[in-house]
């Protein structure tokens, strides 16, 4: 079966005046469709970097990042971005929500800068906010919700587009512990439906729910 991801020799060196700093070295692995994988290391061996190139964030010094054996960094820069908004969902530590905007609103921002019809974009946007949870919290802005639901809102707006891969960056990292669990368990529901997920987490306990954890030492992936 043909990978989801592939990713090859992936290296990313920072150059700063008078020194570089090599963070990612060698990366390789394959993602397959409808995996969950945990991505452990810590503070400081390159997870977010990865993260962000793996999401066409960021590109890599060397090496590629093949989306079903298409190498992304090949794209030109509207394409790349079209492919981004339509395959690949995020969700990171802080939710970075409109405070303006009403949880209806955040989730369907992505589907209208997208191009599609407000009154489609309408519907997609309740009906994911209703599988997270939410339904009665539609007109709620960001700040009259409790951490867990806006980080839910965050979840929902990543899922508006349907993508293929959604990867998240510490999501329970700024929740209490019960909050969490109730986030991570709302994450194995939507992989249970067929979502790929790669999560950035520090907790070991919920790590070990995925199916598989990758981890890095010093920019390297290890074990």
């Amino acid at each position: 079966m043909q990978p989801l991801i592939s990713v090859k020799n992936l290296n990313k060196t920072f150059i700063t005046p008078g020194s570089s700093i090599h963070v990612l070295k060698d990366i390789a692995f394959d993602v397959n469709s409808g995996e969950m994988i945990a991505l452990m290391g810590h503070s400081g061996v390159g997870k977010s970097t990865l993260l962000h190139i793996l999401g066409a964030l960021d590109k890599p010094s060397s090496g590629s990042v093949l989306y079903e054996s298409r190498d992304v960094f090949e794209m030109k820069d509207d394409a790349l971005a079209a492919f981004r908004s339509r395959t690949i969902g995020f969700v990171f530590q802080f939710h970075h929500l409109l405070p303006e905007f009403n949880a209806l609103e955040n989730t369907l921002m992505p589907a209208l800068i997208a191009g599609i019809d407000k009154k489609e974009a309408n519907v997609k946007a309740r009906q994911i906010l209703n599988d997270v949870g939410l339904s009665e919290r539609l007109t709620h802005k960001p700040g009259e919700l409790s951490g867990g639901e806006q980080q839910r809102v965050a979840v929902a707006r990543a899922l508006v587009l349907n993508p293929k891969v959604v990867f998240a960056d510490e999501p329970t990292g700024n929740l209490d512990t019960q909050t969490g669990e109730e986030l991570f368990r709302l994450l194995m529901d939507l992989n249970n439906k067929g979502i790929t997920f790669i999560i950035v987490t520090h907790n070991e306990t919920l790590a070990s729910k995925c199916g598989r954890i990758l981890k890095m030492k010093d920019g390297r992936l290890i074990g």
